[in-house]
């Protein structure tokens, strides 16, 4: 019978007396008893070899490797050649193991054969715990022996901890840490996921990464240098899944709408000089042509603007526009997308569809967020810059409103505008017959002061104005049954300002059904956010014909 450990566990190890002991307990209480922990403790200057040599002592599974390496990179690639196990895993010397993790995988992978399985994993700090990955929904179920391709989100996190590898397919796939002093993972990583014939995925929860919240991560730098080694690190990555489409899709997004913003954006925030900037410019530009810009109308529009801006060689802008797009002052974040918008604008060098996608999707938003709390006489100031932008022709919900305010160039309509949002969508949580209708009616925050309201019944067939009563508390309308067809209508709302219809909603609670002999019943459709209809009944039937069709009903 063979004697080689089914697992080894590499932990490189520099400098981490405080936690060293703990990851250790938690790695050996994995329930695997062919398991060997190689630790590559590399130029430490504090008690960490020894706390591991007094675990090894007790425990023989845990050998110590003395190295002189200078990075985690290197020291998990000295792990590798010394590790004998048939599958090998990796583990951070500052983080824990959950009871389990390593059998789960463990099983997994020797069950179904794959090259590699991938588990969930949490992050936690001195004050709580979170899930980073709850959005990739990618742990949701389990998966076994899939293509990487069918599952594309494999490549969303891309650290090397939360998965266990067969050892023959590390050897066959080439795979070696870059002995770079941060973001090593991402390139054996993504490569990892191209070459694998197929994959394990588990939901449970494999790995706790500790947040030491003390600033001293690399890939949490933002100096030229840790962002100019992200971003060739990140072309690497980008021509290993250009054969994938999937993959290729995938690693865009990661990169625009998620890493690699985050990169650029901390860069920004450093206050880079010009040289600095033409250094991450020059290492930015064929990561861009290599991944392509398909996927940018699909990033959140804060993180387009900036890209847009970077791209366009705005930098002075960009770094405006990340200091102060998300401030908690409202006139510095409208300033910010005003000035960004308009740098778009005047460089030419991004279309005018891409420009007045940015002025819909994010600076009208946010003056609808905002411009209430600004003073008048600044969005006067600013009626020239906004009114130059491309403004969207037609626009649905508060964006429209905002959009007609501006067209107009009037502030004190800007500022109304922005009111409306704490009134739309305007909830009905009253309907109650009146005998020839409904008395509608619902909370009017306190505060509002919304311009007049106008209720708007059937694509316009009824126009009814909406009164407040109970000190502004409520608002109120009666609604007739006369002049409405037989049918459901719609109820939408516009103010005074403007004809764009704004929805009307139920209190997402069921309303109480109405007696038969009522000619109007209530209604919320939940498959299109509780919007609030009205029915408009027949009127009842009388006679030998209805009598013999109400039998005729309760026969079926």
């Amino acid at each position: 019978m063979s004697t080689s450990p089914a697992l080894s566990v590499i932990v490189p190890a520099h400098d981490s007396a405080p936690w060293i002991t703990e990851l250790l307990e938690t790695v050996l209480a994995q329930g695997v008893d062919q398991m060997e922990v190689l630790v590559v403790e590399n130029g430490s200057t504090d008690d960490t070899a020894a706390l591991v040599a007094a675990v090894s002592a007790r425990d023989s599974r845990v050998r110590l490797l003395r190295s002189n390496v200078g990075s985690a990179a290197a020291a998990r690639n000295e792990g590798v050649d010394a590790a004998t196990g048939e599958y090998l895993v990796f583990a951070d010397a500052d983080d824990l193991v959950p009871d389990g993790a390593y059998r789960a995988m463990l099983d997994a992978v020797t069950a179904s054969g794959s090259d590699m399985v991938v588990g969930d994993h949490l992050k936690f700090s001195a004050t709580e715990t979170w899930s980073p990955t709850a959005r990739w929904h990618l742990f949701e179920a389990p998966r076994r022996a899939v293509a990487p391709t069918e599952v594309p989100a494999l490549l969303s996190g891309r650290a090397c901890w939360n998965r266990v590898f067969r050892r023959s397919f590390w050897e066959r796939a080439g795979l070696r840490f870059p002995e770079v002093p941060s973001v090593e993972d991402i390139e054996p990583m993504t490569r990892a996921v191209a070459a694998a014939s197929r994959v394990d995925v588990v939901e449970d929860c494999v790995y706790l990464y500790r947040d030491r919240g003390d600033g001293t991560s690399l890939s949490l730098r933002a100096d030229v240098a840790v962002t100019d080694r992200y971003l060739r690190q990140e072309l690497h990555c980008a021509r290993l899944v250009a054969e994938y489409p999937a993959l290729r899709s995938q690693h865009a997004e990661i990169v625009l709408d998620a890493d690699g913003w985050a990169h650029l954006h901390r860069f920004l925030l450093s206050g880079p000089d010009a040289a600095a900037t033409a250094a991450v410019a020059d290492a930015l530009a064929p990561l861009m042509a290599a991944i392509g810009l398909d996927g940018l109308v699909d990033v959140a529009p804060p993180r387009r603007t900036l890209w847009h801006l970077v791209l366009a060689d705005e930098w002075a802008a960009a770094e405006r526009f990340a200091k102060h797009a998300a401030s908690g002052a409202a006139t510095e974040r409208a300033v910010a997308w005003i000035g960004a918008l308009s740098a778009l604008g005047r460089a030419g060098r991004t279309s005018t569809s891409d420009v007045a996608a940015l002025v819909a999707d994010g600076l009208l938003p946010a003056f609808v967020n905002a411009a209430d709390a600004v003073d008048p006489a600044d969005v006067g100031a600013w009626m020239p810059q906004l009114r130059a932008l491309p403004l969207p022709a037609a626009r649905d919900g508060l964006v429209g409103v905002m959009a007609e305010a501006v067209r107009a160039g009037s502030p004190e309509d800007v500022i109304a505008a922005s009111r409306l949002r704490h009134v739309v969508p305007l909830v009905v949580d009253q309907a109650e017959p009146t005998g020839s209708g409904l008395r509608l009616g619902g909370p009017m925050p306190a505060g509002a002061a919304p311009p007049a309201l106008t209720l708007v019944i059937s694509d316009g067939e009824v126009r009814l104005p909406v009164t407040v009563e109970d000190g502004g508390r409520r608002w109120l309308v009666d609604l007739s049954a006369d002049g409405l067809t037989v049918g459901r209508h719609t109820v939408e709302v516009v103010s005074d300002m403007s004809e764009v219809r704004l929805p009307v909603v139920t209190a997402r609670m069921a309303l109480p059904p109405l007696p038969a002999a009522d000619p109007l019943q209530p209604l919320a459709d939940r498959r299109d956010g509780w919007r609030f209809l009205v029915d408009r009944r027949a009127a009842p039937q009388r006679g030998l014909a209805s009598a013999l069709r109400r039998v005729a009903r309760r026969m079926r």
